[in-house]
């Protein structure tokens, strides 16, 4: 779900699924959405083995297409980032990269 508008660009939430239907919660910010622009992503947290996750990733749209009833679908490239996982560092002391 995101809003955009041409002064405060982009606003949006996230919830990315696994195969095992656990789930990242992100927050994404950037420029208005259209293609080339870049986008900022941030973890807030998650479900089951995504529990309390945190970091953030980056992308760029690669083309972005709106169909009539307003819906947006597009592309997303040179998806980079980091994650790092609760339980994960408080065990290990270290870190996760998704």
């Amino acid at each position: 779900m995101g809003f955009t508008d041409s002064h405060a660009g982009m606003q949006g939430r996230c919830v990315w699924t696994d195969e095992r239907g656990d789930k990242v919660y992100s927050e994404l910010k950037g420029e208005f959405v259209t293609t080339g622009n870049h986008i900022v992503g941030t973890f807030l947290g998650g479900t089951g083995r995504y529990a309390g996750v945190t970091g953030e990733y980056t992308f760029q749209w690669h083309y972005v297409l709106e169909s009539e009833d307003g819906t947006v679908s597009g592309r997303a490239v040179d998806l980079k980032g980091r994650a790092l996982l609760g339980s994960a560092s408080a065990a290990t002391g270290g870190e996760r990269s998704q």
